[in-house]
């Protein structure tokens, strides 16, 4: 490979949008006080990296977001961070605004702000399994979109005048972000409740669900209510389709409910006007504008990126003390065709809903 390029996977200009790998684009460079250069040892996939190019393609642009690996370069202010040091952490991959960074690729700049230092005892499967959109993400859920005042480390502030941990209910709690939703609102100061298949029940009670529901059953949203005997304020949708939007609404009480849905609830869904309804966006938390279409487009908000370096340190204690962990990793072998290959292939698993109560993860050297 020639000096200063490197191989990555890129969304195609021919129509089809499966990913194409491109082997002359050139490594990116440090041009910010926080950015650093990572070579990237592996990646984990998400809904949205295959999600994007659907909704805003921008051919050519790099694609992922979720990563582990080693600084090579830092600029002048990196939060301590220093050559050789692994961290994990997510970028915005298959950005209209910045096409050329993605964690699809052998070399990335991130931002240091908003990075975990990988503990020695982690593995780099696991450290991409956290990467950081799930964190990221339930960070703005619990503080923007609930408008629960506590965090791990002021936990008490999230107690009812009663003295009593609030509930709150996550839809999915399976999915990736459902298991880091149900650990980081244990950890502040409330008790989470989950929607699940009975198969998942003990593993997401293992993240720190103090109970689960069927979400198949019929009356899944009534039996919540009845188990919160109609207190029910606050509900994070992991999932964000009809069918949980629904449950949300039957679950929720009358008095000040608010949901956090992690993609846009169109105004069809919305039976219940008074409820209040965030999405919130991890993107958002590098505090530039996202420069996606409707629903998904947010402006600047430099607010987000302090939001995010509060909660990253939260996250950076759980972690060093043994109190976060990551949803269950399931690395996806480079053989025989190769690592960008079994990334095209696991996006394809997501894409056609055969991935349960795992993160795919891909190594990429």
């Amino acid at each position: 490979m020639a000096a200063h390029i490197m191989e990555c996977l890129i969304q195609s200009s021919d129509g089809t949008r499966k990913p194409i790998v491109s082997q002359t684009h050139a490594i990116p460079q440090i041009r910010k006080p926080h950015d650093v250069l990572v070579r990237v040892a592996a990646v984990a996939l998400n809904p949205t990296d295959f999600k994007s190019p659907e909704s805003n393609p921008k051919p050519g642009a790099i694609i992922g977001c979720d990563f582990t690996g080693t600084v090579v370069s830092t600029g002048s202010s990196t939060e301590g961070l220093q050559v050789g040091q692994r961290v994990c952490g997510f970028v915005h991959g298959s950005n209209p605004g910045n096409p050329d960074i993605g964690s699809f690729a052998e070399f990335l700049v991130a931002d240091s702000r908003l990075l975990i230092k990988v503990p020695d005892t982690w593995s780099d499967k696991e450290a991409a399994a956290l990467g950081g959109v799930g964190w990221g993400t339930v960070a703005l859920a619990i503080e923007k979109s609930l408008q629960l005042a506590g965090r791990p480390s002021n936990a008490e502030m999230n107690l009812r005048a009663d003295g009593k941990r609030p509930v709150v209910l996550v839809s999915g709690g399976a999915t990736a972000t459902g298991t880091m939703a149900c650990q980081l609102l244990a950890s502040a100061g409330c008790d989470p409740i989950a929607t699940v298949s009975p198969a998942n029940s003990t593993l997401v009670k293992s993240y720190g669900a103090v109970s689960t529901i069927d979400y198949t059953a019929p009356s899944c949203g009534d039996t919540i209510k009845e188990q919160t005997k109609g207190t029910l304020r606050y509900a994070i949708d992991c999932i964000t389709s009809p069918e949980s939007v629904a449950t949300c609404f039957e679950a929720l009480g009358r008095a000040g409910a608010r949901i956090s849905a992690l993609d846009h609830i169109p105004d069809a869904w919305r039976t219940r006007k008074a409820v209040k309804i965030d999405f919130p966006l991890g993107y958002t938390l590098f505090g530039s504008e996202v420069q996606l279409q409707g629903a998904y487009h947010r402006d600047a908000d430099h607010t987000k990126m302090e939001l995010g370096q509060r909660w990253r340190d939260e996250v950076q204690q759980l972690v060093d003390h043994g109190q976060l962990k990551c949803h269950p990793p399931r690395e996806l072998s480079n053989e025989p065709h190769g690592r960008w290959e079994s990334i095209i292939q696991g996006l394809e698993m997501l894409k056609a809903g055969e991935v349960h109560a795992q993160k795919l993860v891909v190594r990429l050297m």
